[in-house]
């Protein structure tokens, strides 16, 4: 694994934690998740699946899950701190043959557009 095991550290009453309807923000992808792959030798332009084993799972496998309180939660259980994870204003489906890089700058050019905080 790329990254320590660690159980994350939520702050006083995450509401969303476990929620489901909880998401990951654009700010997140743009910023945290790029840089674990970068981390873990991955380019930008990685797919989604090459990213699963060493940036996901390396994040989030020893995070207990918050639904069934077994090791291995979702990513997005996984991250912490409000500009990186909360209630999701819109879904994105995506496949994981998509390229990180390519998913990250179409939903920056989306808050862009629409004038909204990516965060």
């Amino acid at each position: 694994r790329i990254f320590p095991p660690q159980q994350p550290n939520h702050t006083a009453m995450d509401t969303t934690l476990g929620h489901s309807l909880r998401g990951v923000s654009v700010h997140h992808l743009a910023t945290t998740l790029l840089a674990h792959m970068k981390a873990a030798g991955l380019p930008p332009t990685a797919l989604v699946y090459e990213i699963e084993a060493k940036v996901i799972r390396g994040v989030s496998a020893s995070v207990v899950c918050p639904r069934d309180e077994r090791s291995g939660s979702a990513y997005v259980d996984a991250i912490t701190g409000e500009d990186n994870a909360g209630m999701a204003d819109f879904m994105l489906s995506y496949t994981w043959g998509y390229a990180v890089q390519d998913i990250v700058d179409a939903l920056l050019y989306h808050c862009t557009a629409n004038n909204l905080d990516p965060k």
